[in-house]
């Protein structure tokens, strides 16, 4: 089925960082006081991301325009971070309570469906490459995903 695998956890805080490694995009959803804690992982996340991009065009890569989902890509004392990439190179950060228990199956489809959600923002006309994302259904949209997440109610599709 479709669906739950795992539990607990919660989403601390969702980054997207684009391919020349400025910002698109911080919610933070643990303490507001974290927020400069959680700026801080997301720029070392970029360390993890061309590390694993370095192996892969080594490696024969994965084939162009498709996704990844690079899971685990740096771990802390009270969270983890996951990665996904997108096939333009944007880099989905998700950080994780540690006691996330959820399948990599779960975290892949929130990434993806992230990964909707900017490029959906992103295909408006007023939006200029490389700025910070400003969008109210993006905003919204995410809120309730997160809050599903951290509920133990979301659904991968």
């Amino acid at each position: 089925g479709r669906g739950f695998l795992g539990g607990g956890g919660m989403i601390a805080c969702v980054a997207l960082i684009a391919r020349t490694n400025q910002p698109l995009l911080l919610r933070c959803y643990a303490d507001e006081s974290e927020h400069i804690k959680f700026n801080y992982v997301c720029h070392c996340s970029i360390d993890a991301f061309e590390e694993r991009e370095q192996t892969l065009r080594v490696g024969g890569g994965a084939p162009k325009g498709t996704d990844m989902f690079l899971g685990l890509i740096m771990s802390m004392v009270e969270y983890k971070v996951v990665g996904y990439l997108t096939c333009t190179g944007v880099r989905v950060v998700v950080v994780l309570d540690d006691s996330d228990t959820k399948d990599d199956a779960v975290i892949r489809s929130f990434c993806a469906r992230l990964h909707g959600l900017y490029v959906d923002a992103v295909s408006n006309p007023f939006y200029s490459a490389g700025q910070e994302v400003r969008s109210k259904k993006l905003d919204e949209e995410l809120s309730v995903m997160v809050r599903q997440w951290n509920n133990d109610s979301f659904v991968a599709r």
